[in-house]
């Protein structure tokens, strides 16, 4: 007995010392990048942006070599406003060929150019294409004539082609499966399940389509008018005959010159000399921005992704996909409500719609916001849609860019039937219920006649409430709501016309609102601050180690079970103590630090798959898409 309990007590100290033992491991190999050291900045240098990478809406998830590789929008844009006014900074040098951002995206950036260009500071940009083949030729020279002087190279081409969307239908496909999708829609604009149900474009949906893509050609063309001092006339019938092969482009004024990299290189540093070149994210991560702590705030929240009641996931774990968790917003959004420094909230919004429930419940914490005092400003990225607007409608004020995908005010239900091929496969299904609708929702049979005037009770109620939070919110009739309601999607720049938003601009302009909303002095310093507060790296760690759904890579890598893992979660706080060490060895030069300077843009290598300009807010199954 005593010698079986000495084996236990044996087995749980060499248990307690492996995990110690790889806790140790973790520590070494990921200190260098929890307590980074800032490198200083080079007394002058050129600001390079790739404007090729992906641009992620929030704050950078990445972390000790895992996660997301895209960029912060917010990182670009706050990089080129601190660099155009820093004078070691002599120019901003940039690459395109394929981008990945959305078209709002893409508008916000060139405003950020552009405002960087009035400092008087030169910009160039070069490309070895922009080809027209795969939709990003148009969004490449787009956000290439932002710059003072563009660059082709001599084999390239301008695929300035214009915009097109196109749109599956499969539910031909789905019969020849035995499948099919039952469903509802309010009403004839609403086209989430359209593609799922139909073999075709309705042609209100090809109406209301068809306007979306209209705006944002129109965008495009007086954007790269204006920049490059094209009338909009010869500019369309340029479109029309692209692409263009370089010295055509240049001969018609697309583009500057034309050349390889290393001439481009050459002829960079003839005009302002030869100085270091800093990526912009490096830039923003070695750059001095100490923050007084009892400054005014602009608390910064972003809710990203379809509309779920709770992200499975956990809000502080790296995550495969994004989702806009009610929950999590309604705590953010407390969080700054009860800090005494913050002054005004930024809510930064970028969601195709989702769950009518959770929208609702992410709505009213905006709501509640702003009846405890605290102004709250919308800004809407690329995609503010169904769910994603019925939350931003209790705001102060909404702050659209013009060709952010908006309104979609409709609601949409249904759900996936495998009758036919249970059929197929020889499988039968007996179902015992009590309750004419208890079996509702199983995909192993259609609606019943009750069961779909449940749904469509549903769904008008849904519609309704929709649609009168509208009208109260935007002050609008009911024939004002009737006209952009039905599941009508429009650009920013249409809603802004019709009374959807109220501004345009992108997140700069929503901050600047939001300053003026909570009545701050021009010459006070304000923070901006995201929230939730991002937790330090120690913590972010320890998170993951209490998450399962963060532990098996980790496990694999240390060669233990995820059980076993998790109790280094227990030894968080001697953890702290340790980071700290390591960063004062650093400060006084006896750890390596790690090298956080990015990547030279010009030497990437570009290509991917474009992320489209647009999604609509599905639900498939038991949910309701606002």
């Amino acid at each position: 007995m005593f010698r079986f309990l000495g084996k236990v007590i044996v087995g749980l100290l060499a248990l307690v010392g492996a995990t110690v033992l790889v806790a140790a491991i973790v520590i070494v190999l990921t200190l260098p990048n929890l307590t980074p050291q800032r490198e200083p900045l080079p007394g002058a240098m050129m600001l390079t942006v790739n404007l090729d990478q992906d641009l992620s809406e929030g704050e950078d998830d990445a972390w000790l070599g895992w996660g997301t590789k895209s960029v912060p929008l917010r990182t670009v844009l706050d990089g080129l406003e601190h660099a155009a006014r820093d004078d070691r900074v002599m120019g901003l040098v940039a690459q395109v060929r394929g981008p990945r951002m959305g078209l709002a995206q893409a508008q916000e950036v060139r405003d950020a150019i552009h405002a960087f260009r009035t400092q008087g500071k030169p910009t160039f940009l070069h490309a070895d294409t922009m080809p027209g083949g795969g939709g990003s030729g148009t969004l490449a020279y787009y956000l290439a004539s932002a710059f003072e002087e563009v660059w082709l190279q001599p084999s390239g081409e301008v695929g300035l082609t214009g915009v097109a969307m196109e749109l599956p239908f499969v539910a031909r496909a789905l019969r020849d499966w035995g499948l099919r999708f039952e469903g509802e829609s309010r009403h004839e604009f609403k086209g989430v399940l359209s593609g799922l149900q139909d073999d075709g474009i309705r042609p209100p949906q090809a109406k209301n389509a068809g306007r979306l893509v209209a705006s944002w050609f129109d965008q495009v063309v007086a954007g790269v008018s204006a920049a490059r001092d094209i009338p909009v006339d010869r500019l369309t019938a340029l479109i029309d005959r692209a692409p263009l092969l370089a010295p055509e482009a240049q001969e018609v004024g697309l583009i500057d010159r034309q050349g390889y990299q290393d001439e481009f290189r050459a002829a960079i540093l003839e005009a302002v000399g030869e100085h270091s070149r800093v990526s912009v994210t490096d830039y923003m991560g070695r750059l001095d921005r100490a923050e007084p702590e009892h400054a005014r705030r602009l608390a910064l929240i972003h809710g990203v992704g379809p509309v779920v009641f709770k992200d499975s996931d956990g809000d502080t774990s790296p995550a495969l996909t994004r989702r806009l968790s009610a929950a999590g917003l309604e705590a953010a959004i407390r969080q700054a409500v009860e800090d005494e420094r913050v002054a005004a909230i930024v809510l930064r919004l970028d969601s195709p719609g989702g769950d009518y429930v959770a929208s609702d419940r992410a709505r009213r914490a905006v709501a509640m916001a702003r009846e405890r005092g605290t102004p709250v400003i919308v800004s809407m990225g690329n995609v503010v849609a169904s769910g994603g607007y019925f939350i931003a409608l209790e705001a102060d004020q909404i702050v659209a860019s013009p060709a952010t995908v908006t309104g979609s005010i409709g609601v949409a239900a249904g759900k996936l039937v495998l009758e036919g091929l249970w059929a197929e496969q020889g499988v039968s299904w007996a179902t015992l219920d009590q309750g004419a609708n208890a079996a509702m929702w199983s995909a192993n049979s259609s609606f019943s006649a009750a069961a779909r005037r449940a749904l469509n009770r549903r769904l008008d109620q849904v519609y309704a409430d929709f649609t009168t939070r509208v009208g109260q919110a935007r002050d609008l009739t009911l024939a004002g709501v009737d006209q952009v309601a039905r599941g009508r999607v429009f650009s920013g720049a249409d809603a802004l016309e019709l009374g959807l938003v109220d501004r345009l601009g992108g997140l700069r302009e929503a901050l600047r609102v939001a300053r003026e909303a909570a009545a701050l002095p021009d010459d006070e310093v304000v923070v901006v601050a995201p929230y939730p507060r991002p937790l330090s790296p120690v913590d972010r760690f320890m998170k993951m180690l209490e998450e399962r759904s963060g532990l098996p890579g980790l496990a694999a890598l240390a060669g233990v079970d995820v059980d076993h893992l998790q109790t280094l979660g227990r030894l968080g706080p001697a953890l702290e103590p340790i980071a700290a060490l390591y960063g004062r060895l650093q400060a006084a030069g006896l750890a390596v630090p790690s090298d956080a300077r990015g990547a030279d843009p010009v030497r990437l290598l570009y290509g991917g798959p474009q992320r489209p300009l647009a999604t609509d807010g599905a639900r498939d199954g038991r949910g309701q898409a606002p």
